[in-house]
């Protein structure tokens, strides 16, 4: 059983096809700070076409090209890569950006600010980083030992949260404290929580439940967690070479939002059903992305000018395309032209 959606969400197909036209339209070597997204099969395609992975952006040449990861970052290394690039182009997700900016309203309200997240991800530190002052909190129990220097307390937290875990941060925190802030609308990637309640569907119908995904998402953690919750065989994958032997009867097969299709199809082929395979559609996903201002504006001018290659200039004019299918285009450009494009 194919549970969909998975896969890829809206921010992730966007910061994919930044990185990818920025290969084309720039000068190599293009630098990348921290890996685009949490996916180790992804950052080696880019790898392999010439990108760079730096874990601090002062390891960027100066004027070089470089990209920000799709997870946020520090307003400190933002500042410093445009000191240093000719050109930056910021692939943050705008599900991020949305919570940088309720932190900076709270912080200006005089709230005392609380996120709730995990310790060392990418997002989490970008985000505790724009102010000294908030405080990380990692699990619901955490709270009993936060003493709010306002009365006012402002609850953000990291997108890729499951619904369950941010539930329990909410109650803890109005059981805690006098005045809790919330957004509005929740901070919860929408893809995140359409991935997990699709899951949720099929899993407990099923012997046996693989997520395909890196070890180092969150997102993927969080789908591991809920199947256990109803499956009582697990298993997280990176792609087929990782499924255990033995595995069979009834099999939901999702993937965690940084995973690219093409994974989750090869563990398929390597399950080999001896029935048909069935597709779990539980909500249909149009949202789209714009990619950064810079590579618009640079594609635009490329594209005006009769500077792309035919199959490249046709991958310009189709906003709807997949980020893979323009990765593989990028690829065969590249092996074509060669690395001094």
């Amino acid at each position: 059983m194919l549970v969909s959606p998975r896969g890829y969400c809206a921010g992730v197909e966007a910061a994919v096809k930044t990185l990818a036209w920025t290969v084309v339209l720039y000068d190599p070597p293009v630098y990348c700070v921290h890996a685009i997204v949490h996916n180790e099969d992804v950052v080696a395609r880019f790898e392999r076409l010439g990108v760079v992975f730096v874990d601090d952006v002062d390891d960027v040449p100066a004027g070089g090209t470089v990209v920000l990861s799709a997870h946020g970052s520090a307003p400190d290394v933002v500042q410093r890569a445009r000191r240093r690039a000719d050109v930056v182009v910021d692939a943050v997700c705008p599900l991020v950006t949305k919570v940088h900016r309720e932190l900076r309203a709270r912080l200006a309200a005089g709230d005392t600010v609380l996120y709730a997240g995990r310790a060392g991800h990418d997002e989490a530190e970008g985000t505790l980083a724009i102010d000294s002052t908030v405080e990380l909190v990692e699990s619901p129990h955490d709270l009993a030992a936060v003493r709010p220097p306002s009365t006012r307390v402002a609850l953000l937290s990291q997108t890729t949260l499951s619904e369950h875990e941010w539930s329990a941060f909410v109650q803890e925190a109005h059981d805690r404290f006098l005045s809790v802030w919330t957004p509005p609308t929740a901070d919860l990637c929408f893809a995140t929580t359409n991935r997990q309640r699709a899951l949720q569907r099929a899993a407990g119908s099923c012997d046996t439940t693989i997520v395909v995904g890196s070890a180092s998402s969150s997102n993927v953690a969080s789908l591991v967690t809920i199947a256990r919750e109803l499956c009582a065989n697990v298993h997280r994958v990176g792609g087929p070479e990782e499924i255990p032997p033995g595995v069979g009867g009834d099999v939901a097969v999702t993937a965690g939002a940084s995973t690219p299709e093409s994974a989750v199809r090869a563990v398929v082929e390597h399950l080999a059903p001896s029935d048909d395979v069935e597709e779990l559609v539980v909500t249909d996903e149009t949202n789209q992305f714009a990619l950064p201002r810079p590579v618009r504006e640079s594609l635009r001018t490329r594209h005006e000018a009769g500077a792309l290659p035919r199959a490249l200039a046709e991958a310009a004019c189709d906003p709807g395309l997949a980020a893979d299918v323009l990765l593989d285009l990028v690829e065969s450009e590249v092996a074509r032209s060669g690395p001094n494009r």
